[in-house]
């Protein structure tokens, strides 16, 4: 048996990108060369902090096909109609070369995963740097590439020998670890960052004799903007921006919330459907509920609301909640 990643290579990097983002608490998101919309509908659904929601976003691509992909995937789907989010949502999509910036938008955080390396590196890179650095200046950036040194680890790519191959036949270069910090550290320098390099894919199954991690198969530069930006960005932009390709909006739930009553009994039907036989219910579970979370908004809007009611005891653990009868 070959070996492989569990979990899979690609979810670990979505997963490592969707914590980072709910860890700054972003609410706008660019994705520069999105492809298909695979990290973008990773995103769509509610992040693990409900106080602080993703509500917008946008993706660009050179690749017509690839944007109509994403489109369909991004797209709210019966579910969604059904079952309305709290928040909104919006997407959308732009047509272009990713090294020009979309003129006016503005967002908190932007991903480039897996797509520096398939640019020229003289050239395309910083360009493409200069774009998600220095043209969005978001609060948060976050870029992903190959590691080139854990391609010992894959004997068909004979790394190290002069028949030696990219992961991609499209891969234009892949950097060391070596090659990798210092060009994270000089952008972070000149843009205003302080930024962290992170390594994903640390280990395998069934591994080659030997296994040598050498930092992670994918590394990740996380940039977080510094307070105060003093640089100025001097680069020359030249080519068309992208154009607006397509967008959507999420369906919202509207409606009012229930009179007192009514919200009682909505409440009260749910905790004792989740209840234990001593009627402890757990605050997140009930939260889980997709009505309760319509009418609250907010956990902890709920977590006020119970213990404002006489008809709940909070526990002395946190979060668990009993019925009195």
């Amino acid at each position: 048996m070959e070996p492989y990643f569990f979990p899979a290579l690609w979810e670990q990097r979505r997963i490592c990108i969707a914590r980072t983002l709910y860890e700054h608490h972003v609410h706008s998101v660019l994705e520069v060369g999105c492809g298909e919309g695979n990290v973008l509908s990773f995103l769509v659904s509610s992040g693990p902090n409900d106080e602080h929601p993703i509500t917008r976003l946008c993706g660009i691509d050179i690749n017509n096909a690839a944007l109509d992909l994403a489109y369909e995937r991004l797209q709210p789907n019966d579910d969604d109609k059904r079952d309305l989010r709290v928040d909104p949502l919006s997407i959308q999509l732009f047509h272009g070369d990713a090294s020009v910036p979309v003129p006016d938008l503005s967002v908190d955080a932007v991903v480039c995963t897996e797509v520096i390396e398939h640019v020229d590196e003289q050239v395309g890179a910083p360009a493409l740097t200069h774009a998600v650095l220095g043209g969005y200046n978001p609060l948060l950036a976050v870029f992903t590439t190959p590691n080139a040194e854990f391609n010992v680890n894959f004997p068909g790519l004979a790394y190290g020998t002069p028949d030696a191959r990219f992961r991609d036949d499209d891969h234009k270069f892949e950097w060391t670890r070596e090659q990798f910090r210092p060009w994270a550290e000089s952008a972070a320098v000149k843009y205003g960052y302080t930024v962290e390099i992170r390594g994903i894919g640390l280990s395998m199954r069934n591994p080659i004799a030997g296994f040598d991690p050498y930092g992670g198969c994918t590394q990740m530069a996380v940039f977080t903007r510094n307070a105060v930006d003093s640089t100025t960005h001097s680069d020359v932009v030249t080519g068309s921006p992208p154009h607006l390709y397509a967008s959507a909006e999420y369906p919202v739930f509207t409606q009012p919330q229930l009179n007192s009553i009514e919200l009682q009994k909505l409440v009260r039907k749910f905790a004792l459907d989740i209840c234990n036989t001593q009627h402890a219910f757990q605050l997140d579970d009930l939260w889980d509920i997709l009505e309760v979370k319509q009418q609250f908004k907010r956990c902890r809007a709920l977590e006020k609301w119970l213990d404002t009611q006489t008809t709940y005891s909070a526990s002395q653990t946190n979060g668990i909640y009993t019925i009195k009868t």
